[in-house]
């Protein structure tokens, strides 16, 4: 959701304040790149696709009302030029909610008890590790959804806007992804998150 910084810069770009547009898009460009980075990979495609969609931006400024349309158009453009790359490549595959889940256990070895136990971080960092290769093997309409919503703070009915369905759609796709991703992390894994964050608050 947008901030009122965001908000205030929207409503000067908007005005014509060239200045403000470069504030703007300093604050969008990061989680816009890390979306690419999640859709097609580390590719040399990555700096023109971010090109495109500010210039896109930038032209369409105006219609871009009430300012809660921002984001979602921003990071709905993010998604269409990045299918746009896949295509291009052949790499691009039909996708649906009814893909059958992955079943293959993604897992990394768990840090002993004992006196030779990692660094507190290196032991996160390895369950992060398990997590997003896990993340990785959703469908990818769920998969798009649950990193929307988990790691840019998206709401439902924004990542409905990004992704051209409805709120209730939104909701179903994340459930049915969060409940895939806690058969593909190991049970060690599911324990360390749900100790540390609470059982169920996770987005494990």
């Amino acid at each position: 959701m947008p901030d009122q910084s965001e908000t205030m810069l929207l409503q000067q770009a908007q005005a014509g304040e060239n200045d403000a547009f470069a504030e703007l898009q300093a604050a969008l460009k990061p989680g816009a790149r890390r979306f690419v980075r999640r859709l097609i990979g580390p590719h040399d495609a990555e700096d023109d696709i971010i090109q495109d969609v500010f210039i896109a931006l930038y032209r369409n400024l105006d219609r871009i009302e009430p300012v809660e349309k921002l984001r979602p158009y921003v990071f709905r453009m993010v998604r269409n030029r990045c299918y746009d790359e896949l295509r291009r490549q052949g790499r691009f595959r039909s996708v649906s909610l009814d893909d059958e889940p992955m079943e293959t256990m993604v897992s990394y070895e768990a840090p002993s008890t004992g006196e030779s136990q990692p660094e507190e971080v290196t032991y996160w960092l390895m369950l992060y590790m398990e997590v997003q290769a896990a993340i990785e093997r959703l469908p990818e309409l769920q998969r798009e959804t649950l990193i929307l919503y988990s790691e840019e703070d998206l709401t439902y009915a924004e990542i409905a806007g990004v992704m051209n369905t409805s709120i209730g759609t939104v909701k179903s796709r994340l459930y049915y992804a969060k409940k895939t991703l806690r058969q593909l992390v190991s049970l060690e894994t599911l324990q360390a998150l749900d100790a540390e964050f609470g059982k169920g608050e996770t987005d494990v």
